[in-house]
């Protein structure tokens, strides 16, 4: 049975299909052709598909038939890494709908509207409520790292079908080899949309159990050569450890690898811990994950210990042999008749990198392979105690129902007290005291368990260590950045934080000073004063007190200063002499450095004087001389 485009169904974001390109299969005994397939794969441009994304709706615009929601996408975390895509309502209807249809229904997409749906108000409200549901999206990585959701955000680096270039490989894979039949695809069971599933049978031999075909595409950390990655493949198919499921065929045809392995229906730990003890591992990973109505599974800490001391005697033994397995997680340790067994060992060798690599961005102490591969360690017993993977990369300490035994252990793996005073390494693990205990002889009657066997040329091992070194000058390189990015981050918030304290500041002086001032007459009263000196002086000198008006005091002087009728004219005589200056009041001392403020007061109080406000008088004018008739 070949497959077809009927039996895997492309997603409904990815309509259109990308031209075939040729394609070289390899023939028997043709080193040329496979040469030629590989030297394309290394001219390929490879997506990291580990780098978050952070999505903005910035506007909406209306056109004559539709609306499109603007998009700012962002490849974090550097900010000159974006872009913009426009997207209708329905796409991100038809999105909500593929995701649905995975076994995740809870994403807050905003109801369709009929009528007045190109009104400004409902608009604005809908372009809120789109971006609710966009951060929902991004914040799960389960659903942020699909391949709807990558085309959705970027369409022109996500332009080629997966789906098909899967199809296309497998398709010849069974032209190659004609005693596989398939029996159905198993559709996103992983948490790689790079990687699909085929479950298939023996042709020639029907009661041999059924088994797993894999196809994945070459990662960014991709740097083998042809004959090195062949004896590579090889070496994996050889490898014998009961801790340790070796795939039974491993062909690399350019394109993607294709890896044959033994199907196990009691699945992975992830399995276990979202389907409870009966599990369906050919569910896909949403609804393993969000689907199911019954709680996660914690693991007790018998088993942990167990499972976790399985694990990493596994890691151990590649370790020793030169094979660095980075991917470890619950997703990739199977339950074998009581025992967990590691798969998908061949990621290290194309280049794949662990879907939360971004953990290992943040956390700049991580920067070998070794230290990777015990921080996820952590991870994974967490998720085995918790039933919930850890959301960020760290903790600050560990939660109150975790065991006593386990949680100094945790601690020294997760929080970032532990990994700055460094990472212990699998060997300490081991001799640590909650999985020491775990090691105890099988029982009587059991048979002894399988020697660990692998035989790797010293010429490889070197070779799988210089591979091993490239991908970590290539993490830590993207260490530096984010580092880099981060620093000039903060120095802006604290310079723009600054600089929006040094303008409060001046602001709250400048209204100090507007309020002081006008404060300032009533605290010194200048403005009669002088008016009254001023004026005083100006007038004709009288012997009686007068007030400080023009009008007043030149009535009063001509009602006291006239003299009587009755008496002849007389010489002049002199003028009396002027009154006596009273004592000066004390007056306040002025600010001595206010001149100008006191000379302002008075030109203000000169130049607002009205002769309307003045009182009006009746003068009795008896300077007139009588006149006898």
């Amino acid at each position: 049975m070949l497959l077809s485009h009927s039996t895997l169904p492309s997603s409904k974001i990815a309509r259109q299909q990308r031209p075939q390109c040729d394609h070289v299969p390899r023939r028997p005994g043709s080193e040329m052709a496979m040469a030629t397939i590989l030297e394309r794969a290394d001219k390929k441009a490879y997506m990291d598909d580990s780098v978050p994304l952070k999505a903005t709706i910035l506007t909406h615009r209306a056109l004559p038939d539709h609306v499109e929601f603007v998009i700012k996408v962002q490849r974090v975390p550097k900010p000159e890494d974006s872009w913009e895509v426009a997207h209708r309502y329905n796409e991100f209807s038809d999105l909500n709908d593929v995701i649905k249809e995975c076994g995740y229904a809870t994403l807050p997409l905003p109801p369709k509207k009929i009528f007045g749906s190109t009104e400004r108000q409902f608009l604005v409200e809908r372009q809120q409520k789109l971006q609710v549901f966009m951060d929902a999206l991004l914040q799960e990585s389960f659903l942020s790292s699909r391949y709807e959701v990558k085309k959705f955000l970027d369409p022109s680096n996500y332009t080629e079908n997966v789906y098909d270039v899967a199809l296309r490989d497998v398709s010849m894979f069974f032209r190659s080899e004609p005693t596989w039949n398939v029996v159905k695809p198993l559709k996103d069971i992983g948490s790689r949309f790079r990687k699909q599933y085929y479950l298939i049978e023996s042709k020639t031999n029907s009661s041999l159990p059924n088994h797993l075909l894999s196809w994945v595409e070459s990662g960014p950390d991709f740097s083998l050569g042809h004959r090195e990655l062949e004896v590579s493949l090889k070496t994996l198919t050889e490898i014998k450890h009961p801790h340790i499921l070796s795939p039974l065929s491993a062909t690399f045809n350019g394109t993607g690898l294709l890896v044959v392995r033994r199907y196990v229906p009691t699945g992975s730990l992830r399995d276990r811990i979202c389907g409870g003890p009966k599990p369906n591992p050919q569910l896909t990973l949403l609804q393993k994950c969000f689907a199911s109505t019954q709680p996660k599974t914690r693991f007790s800490v018998a088993d942990i210990r167990k499972y976790g001391r399985q694990v990493l005697e596994a890691l151990q033994f590649l370790q020793s042999k030169g094979f660095v397995l980075g991917h470890i997680h619950s997703g990739n340790v199977i339950i074998d008749e009581g025992c967990c067994k590691l798969v998908d060992i061949e990621n290290s060798l194309l280049g794949l990198v662990p879907l939360n690599r971004h953990f290992l961005l943040d956390v700049r102490k991580i920067h070998t392979t070794a230290d990777e591969l015990v921080f996820m360690f952590g991870h994974m017993l967490y998720e085995m105690t918790n039933g919930d993977p850890l959301k960020t990369a760290t903790i600050d300490s560990c939660p109150p129902h975790i065991d006593l035994t386990l949680s100094p252990l945790l601690s020294s793996l997760l929080t970032p007290q532990g990994i700055k005073t460094g990472l212990p390494t699998i060997e300490a693990l081991l001799a640590n005291e909650f999985f020491s205990s775990a090691s105890s002889p099988p029982p009587a009657g059991t048979p002894p368990p399988e020697k660990p066997v692998l035989k790797v040329h010293s010429k490889l091992k070197e070779i799988l260590v210089a591979h091993a070194q490239k991908a970590e000058q290539r993490l830590v390189a993207q260490q530096k950045v984010v580092a880099e990015h981060k620093r000039v981050s903060k120095a802006k918030e604290n310079y723009v934080s600054e600089d929006a304290k040094t303008k409060r500041r001046r602001n709250q002086q400048k209204q100090m000073s507007l309020h002081s001032t006008e404060e300032e007459p009533e605290a010194y009263p200048t403005t009669a004063m002088p008016r009254q000196s001023s004026l005083s002086l100006s007038q004709p000198p009288t012997v009686t007190a007068v007030k400080s008006t023009p009008a007043a005091t030149s009535s009063s002087s001509s009602s006291t200063t006239t003299p009587t009728a009755a008496k002849p004219k007389a010489a002049p005589s002199a003028p009396p002499p002027l009154p006596t200056a009273a004592p000066p009041q004390p007056r306040p001392q002025a600010p001595p450095q206010r001149p100008n403020n006191d000379r302002s007061s008075l030109l203000s109080s000169i130049e607002g004087f009205g002769k309307g406000k003045l009182k009006k008088t009746m003068t009795n004018d008896r300077s007139c001389p009588l006149v006898s008739r």
